[in-house]
């Protein structure tokens, strides 16, 4: 195995272990809080960890002739095609979540999105009997299939119609948070790119997981501040509704008590 099949195995495998960490210690915040954004990242992450383990297992098992071999190698290949078609499919999820677009009613860049995805997956499904994608040769070693092109051009065109639907509705979001994303998408791009151009190193996987790990992080930071802008503005409620409880209870004692001591003097 070469040096850069090692750094690309040991990557993933601290990527999948930072990333059950994050989600183990967050994710109950998440989900208790009812946070829909914050649930469609957080399992984005699981199914980037089943990404990451999936191509772990396809360059391990790379070259293996035997029974388990020829097994592992289909299977993983297989998986890791197909979990990246439901990773955009729930990027566009989290995009609709993100800029309030209707969950009943696709909108047309959603339509888009899908419709590219749908395409990606059947031509997946035709690859395990033609070739198309990908194939192996005799030594049980991974080679691309003269369609590859179909398969990044299907995740560019999904990934380009949610970056559309982001730009169009940009004033609903922050500066930090346009700054954020499209950090974010323009690192995920440029590995698409570099994944096309440059075979051997899985730049894609590493641009997903640090692009997720950093949308999630920022969100569970922004809803914290959020939770506790609003503890803060309820203290300051409660404090100031004490007082005029203390200032309304105080004030009519005072002239009761004198007319009463009058009466049973006299």
């Amino acid at each position: 195995m070469s040096t850069v099949n090692i750094f690309q195995i040991s990557f993933e495998i601290w990527g999948c272990v930072i990333s059950i960490i994050i989600c183990l210690l967050l994710g109950g915040n998440t989900f208790k809080d009812k946070d829909e954004v914050g649930k469609c990242l957080w399992r984005m992450l699981l199914v980037n960890v089943l990404l990451l383990s999936c191509d772990a297992l396809a360059y391990i098992y790379r070259g293996d002739q035997t029974f388990i071999g020829l097994v592992m190698t289909r299977v993983s290949n297989f998986s890791l095609f197909a979990l990246e078609y439901v990773l955009l499919g729930l990027f566009t999820c989290y995009v609709r979540q993100l800029t309030g677009a209707s969950a009943r009613l696709r909108a047309w860049w959603e339509r888009i999105a899908w419709a590219f995805l749908a395409l990606g997956l059947a031509c997946l499904l035709i690859t395990q009997f033609t070739g198309f994608y990908y194939s192996f040769d005799s030594t049980n070693h991974y080679q691309r299939g003269s369609g590859i092109w179909v398969s990044f051009a299907a995740c560019a065109a999904a990934l380009f119609a949610c970056v559309a639907r982001l730009w169009t509705c940009r004033a609903q979001l922050s500066k930090t948070a346009r700054t954020t994303i499209a950090l974010c998408v323009g690192v995920f791009a440029v590995c698409i790119l570099g994944q096309f151009v440059f075979y051997g190193l899985s730049l894609v996987n590493i641009g997903v997981t640090v692009v997720l790990l950093v949308l999630y992080l920022r969100h569970q930071k922004n809803q914290y501040v959020a939770l506790l802008d609003k503890r803060v503005a309820e203290a300051i409620q409660d404090t100031q509704a004490l007082c005029a409880w203390r200032q309304q209870g105080a004030s009519p004692a005072e002239p009761a008590g004198e007319v009463y001591g009058e009466g049973h003097q006299e």
